[in-house]
């Protein structure tokens, strides 16, 4: 009697393949559950990366051509030297970026004045003291 219970709650595979479906695979055979787990996997992968796109920083502009082509931005490069810096690369006050080497303004030739701007935070932090030249005024 148990082995016509069995029979009786077995139903073939949705899909059409033939087999036998488990009712704890979805009424899917082996076969099938597995292509249906793949294809879920995708799915999930897919809607990640989709989510996480919004998240990166993209570093790529696109041109005005109607292909949709994207060109890449320009490698950051030394001001003085044009050397690749990449990520190692040195900005300074007067706006550029330079390499290890130029990194200092003697070095580059720099435009910015930083005397000014110090003798700016000196006066700032340092306020002019004067005192009465007449000691007993009435």
């Amino acid at each position: 009697m148990t082995s016509c219970h069995k029979a009786e709650n077995l139903s073939l595979c949705p899909r059409g393949c033939g087999f036998y479906g488990n009712p704890s695979n979805h009424n899917l055979c082996s076969q099938c559950y597995k292509v249906f787990l793949n294809e879920e996997a995708a799915k999930s992968a897919i809607a990640l990366s989709e989510k996480l796109s919004f998240l990166t920083i993209d570093d790529s502009v696109k041109t005005g051509n109607d292909d949709g082509l994207k060109m890449k931005t320009k490698t950051e490069r030394c001001k003085s030297c044009k050397k690749k810096v990449g990520l190692i690369g040195f900005s300074c006050k007067c706006g550029g970026m330079f390499c290890r080497i130029h990194r200092y303004p003697e070095e580059h030739a720099c435009t910015f004045n930083f005397k000014s701007i110090g003798r700016a935070a000196l006066a700032k932090e340092n306020p002019l003291c004067k005192a009465d030249k007449l000691e007993y005024r009435i």
